[in-house]
């Protein structure tokens, strides 16, 4: 407290030279519209993340092709512990000794070495408890600062950002925008999949090397596009790349975060479309996929999928993570007056293979399930003038308990090698809010977050 009242004591005003600086000037409601201009664009620079067959071919002796346009806002992080750091830096300003909760150690030594210009083997790293990462402790900014004031003072400094410092240098979750088409033949099966991504890269700023080595595809944000578990015979996942400066960079499900929501979204699309369940469809679709095929089965056993439920609707949702696989139903109300979603039982079933140790599994999944809540119906940061506009919790809501859902977990068994389970419970969380209130109200949300405002906007 004594540190913040002399911060504010201080009479210098700190300018900064924006000069040259992409950020500057990007508006993120103004480049809306652009976004959306490059989705439909065909002369747009689009890469392929994922391809399988001819799409073009095949949506062009389709019966039918479907389409729809899905997108999502910039996410902060919001770890409950602000960024902070410990920095003790030698006399020589040759060596120091650091205190930090990290995700990535060994890169907050090479920071804190270039700083000093020295080598990495000089700097010690004491590893603490990381009061929540979700990919924002990747970044080593704070081991930067730390280092920059230790040196200058020649003191062991403390440095906490406040909260309305933290969020002001947040590396978001990307805005994204997409468009997905769909083709089916005479008999209503699914034939094409086209799905284009436009959003600035994150990987052109969390992994610059593996940006490059891959010709400018983005493997954190494009991830969870390709349709390995669905038996549709042509797919192409592609991305337009924006520059705009931000620094975007991974956040808890990184680019399936969002691209689950639009593909899982547009399946229940798919399933009206054809005049059936969208239990039965996934199950068609994932027919030569028995690890699919019984987690779907797992979650729609453990919600009773074909009981209806007076004043409420069902959703469900399938996604795949690096060799995972699970499938949730999420049950809802809809209060019309407010456009507030009221989640009531999230039911998750989950197959990371061989399970090692089963607590931990249902753990990563209870709390993946609150970090999927929290970003689909609240999370929002906007970009003005190449600046945070929200400052703290009371303009960027997240979940509170009073919000909480139960939830049921399933660890499905499979002969299958262990998998990850850090990101997987927060993919199947968005999709299946947005379809069960399709059921209840046959309004479909293509937009995250599902806030208040939002709904109301559709549902009106």
């Amino acid at each position: 407290e004594a540190t913040r009242l002399a911060r504010n004591l201080l009479k210098a005003k700190v300018t900064w030279n924006t000069t040259g600086v992409a950020a500057a000037g990007f508006d993120s409601d103004k480049a809306k519209p652009e976004y959306v201009r490059h989705g439909q664009d065909a002369s747009a620079k689009a890469l392929d993340f994922f391809k399988r067959g001819d799409v073009a071919a095949a949506l062009g002796s389709a019966a039918k092709v479907i389409e729809a346009t899905y997108s999502s806002e910039h996410c902060y992080h919001a770890q409950m512990e602000p960024m902070n750091c410990v920095a003790k830096v030698a006399e020589d300003g040759q060596s120091a000794e650091l205190w930090v909760g990290s995700q990535f150690a060994f890169l907050a030594t090479v920071v804190a070495a270039g700083v000093l210009k020295t080598t990495p083997n000089k700097i010690t790293i004491n590893q603490q408890l990381i009061g929540g990462g979700y990919g924002r402790r990747i970044a080593s900014d704070i081991v930067a600062q730390a280092v920059v004031i230790a040196n200058a003072t020649k003191k062991t400094v403390k440095l906490i950002l406040t909260r309305e410092d933290d969020m002001a240098a947040a590396r978001p979750r990307p805005m994204t925008h997409h468009v997905v088409r769909a083709g089916l033949d005479g008999a209503g099966q699914v034939t094409a999949w086209r799905h284009r991504v436009v959003a600035e890269n994150v990987d052109a700023v969390a992994s610059p090397p593996r940006f490059q080595a891959t010709g400018g595809k983005d493997y954190i944000g494009w991830a969870g596009m390709d349709l390995l578990h669905y038996g549709i015979p042509n797919v192409t996942a592609e991305g337009v790349r924006e520059m705009r400066g931000m620094r975007v960079h991974a956040l808890r499900g990184i680019g399936a975060g969002y691209n689950k929501f639009v593909i899982e979204s547009f399946m229940d699309e798919l399933a009206l479309a054809r005049n059936i369940d969208p239990l039965d469809m996934r199950l068609e679709l994932a027919k030569d996929d028995p690890r699919a095929q019984a987690v779907l089965r797992a979650a729609a056993d453990m919600a009773d999928w074909k009981r209806k439920r007076k004043g409420r609707g069902l959703g469900i949702a399938f996604a795949d993570y690096h060799g995972s696989v699970s499938a949730g139903v999420i049950e809802v109300s809809l209060n019309r007056s407010t456009g507030k979603i009221k989640v009531h039982n999230y039911w998750i079933a989950v197959d990371p293979g061989l399970v090692i140790q089963p607590d931990n599994v249902l753990a990563q999944l209870e709390g993946a399930a609150v970090y999927g809540l929290s970003l689909a119906l609240l999370e929002e940061l906007t970009i003005h003038n190449g600046a945070v506009v929200q400052s703290n919790f009371h303009n960027y809501p997240v979940l509170r308990m009073s919000d909480m859902p139960e939830i049921h977990t399933r660890i499905v068994a499979s002969g299958a090698a262990p998998t990850g389970m850090g990101e997987i419970g927060v993919l199947c969380v968005a999709p299946a809010i947005a379809n069960a209130v399709f059921q209840l109200t046959g309004k479909r949300l293509r937009h995250l977050p599902m806030s208040p405002k939002h709904v109301k906007a559709v549902i009106a």
